[in-house]
């Protein structure tokens, strides 16, 4: 593998799949069939839930927050996908606070789910984000929301027969806040929560000149959770690059999508710098064209012969393998790798990358072949798919596949500048030398350090005495003298 850090690794509770439909603007994700439902029991690592509603870029760029901020930190976040829908839907029927451009807009009198990780990041930049428990107590450790496909159906009503019905009375903000929090079920005391933090009617946001959370809110604004070395999830989100493009994003630290090329040079490019961020640690986001006709086992290897049931997706990169590794040859997918030489080497030219292993939301059902238990619920997407050349149908006078186009499986990549990867990382010289007794490491050093302290918790807790050196050279296979 090219380095799977144990500090991002997710071990999932999920159960039903979801797609992403692309169109120019905005992605739409449309359901698959529940599968079963499982249970995991490690409370180390962040859960990746299930989406019920076609929402799935929001579960990617929400899981992406919680892993920077675990690696980061080594502390759990459970962030709301809820809260993040309840404001994309809220925007879509009222429009936006006063002085900010509206993010989204009906589409034919009926909510739109869809979306990309620009706008996820709007929202949560204007809303905060909350903890799970905190919008919808019930859910607080649930894996699969029934209450977002709940309010979804009680607003689509409401508009096609209710208080929204009207486009007049849709301009009543209070109303349309009234709608929503009945819809999902909110407290009075969370009702007044929001209305404390934006108004009752929403004529404030955090990004408003002189507004600030109540004391005490659970709403958090994103510039107060840390995913780097002084860098904080406000930081990684950015800024509009206009106020009418939400979707691309500036700033020193802004994530940014970049496109999949369709050169085999210019891919490489793109993979080296996603490489370069995983090797820190830092989870990128996959938008990826999804043909279920090449779907084998958990393992997407090549295009159909001809076209099964289509959409888009999004997805959290974990983990990826390459071949022809100068020095190295093959870094297998699954097998940690600490050689700083071998990381280095994994990113040449020449390198092959045979697949990338992605965190899913489709259940626990598969695992990918000759993967350890861990990987359940992830699935491989290998390169001749994600290169290939795909067949994409649109509905034409009643065919499903009237309209066919060329694209390929891979559709962008979310990654960071170049600064976040240099400034994000715990740099080397603060946590001293790995060959050398002294004071606790911080687990966030690198690779090894957490290593040897999920082993021997001392070296971290305590002291950085001679056995947690001895370790480096035995669990790292470090050469220390």
């Amino acid at each position: 593998m090219l380095h799977r850090d144990p500090r991002a690794s997710f071990l999932a509770r999920l159960a039903a799949a979801s797609l992403l439909a692309l169109t120019p603007l905005v992605a739409g994700c449309t359901e698959q069939p529940a599968s079963s439902e499982e249970d995991v029991t490690d409370v180390l690592n962040s859960s990746v839930k299930n989406q019920s509603i076609g929402n799935c870029w929001i579960y990617a760029t929400m899981g992406w927050a919680e892993s920077l901020h675990l690696t980061h930190t080594g502390t759990e976040l459970n962030l709301s996908e809820s809260w993040i829908s309840y404001w994309h839907w809220y925007e879509q029927l009222a429009g936006a606070p006063p002085g900010l451009v509206q993010l989204s807009r009906l589409d034919k009198d009926q909510l739109s789910t869809g979306g990309w990780f620009g706008l996820a990041a709007e929202i949560a930049r204007r809303y905060g984000v909350i903890a799970e428990g905190a919008f919808i107590p019930e859910e607080a450790e649930a894996a699969r929301s029934s209450r977002q496909s709940q309010a979804l159906s009680a607003i689509n009503t409401s508009l096609k027969s209710g208080a929204l019905k009207d486009a007049a009375a849709r301009k009543d903000r209070k109303l349309v806040r009234a709608e929503l929090d009945k819809a999902w079920g909110l407290t009075p005391a969370l009702s007044a929560t929001l209305d404390a933090a934006f108004g009752a009617d929403v004529s404030r946001a955090l990004v408003s000149t002189g507004v600030t959370l109540p004391a005490g809110s659970p709403i958090q604004a994103t510039r107060t959770i840390a995913v780097g070395r002084n860098i904080t999830l406000a930081d990684a989100f950015g800024e509009p690059i206009t106020p009418t493009n939400i979707l691309q994003r500036k700033g020193k630290y802004a994530w940014n999508e970049a496109a999949y090329p369709t050169s085999p040079a210019a891919r490489r490019e793109l993979q080296r710098r996603m490489q370069a961020a995983m090797h820190e640690g830092m989870p990128v986001i996959l938008t990826w064209f999804v043909d279920f006709g090449a779907m084998s086992g958990s393992a997407f290897k090549a295009p159909p012969a001809s076209p099964g049931h289509q959409g888009g997706h999004m997805t959290v990169v974990e983990d990826y393998q390459i071949s022809n590794v100068p020095g190295f040859g093959t870094l297998e997918a699954g097998t940690l790798v600490t050689d700083p030489k071998a990381l280095e080497a994994a990113l040449a030219p020449e390198a092959t990358l045979d697949f990338v292993r992605i965190k899913n939301s489709w259940g626990l059902g598969l695992a990918p072949a000759e993967a350890s238990e861990e990987f359940r619920g992830y699935y491989d997407l290998h390169a001749a798919y994600l290169d290939g050349a795909m067949t994409k149908c649109t509905e034409s006078n009643g065919d499903k596949c009237g309209t066919k186009t060329q694209v390929s499986g891979a559709t962008n990549l979310i990654l960071p500048p170049a600064a976040f990867v240099t400034d994000a990382k715990v740099k080397e010289g603060s946590c001293g030398n790995i060959c050398i007794a002294g004071p606790a490491r911080p687990g966030a050093c690198d690779a090894c350090t957490d290593l040897i302290c999920s082993e021997d918790a001392y070296c971290c807790a305590s002291k950085w005495d001679e056995a947690c050196v001895a370790k480096a050279t035995e669990i790292c296979d470090l050469h220390c003298k």
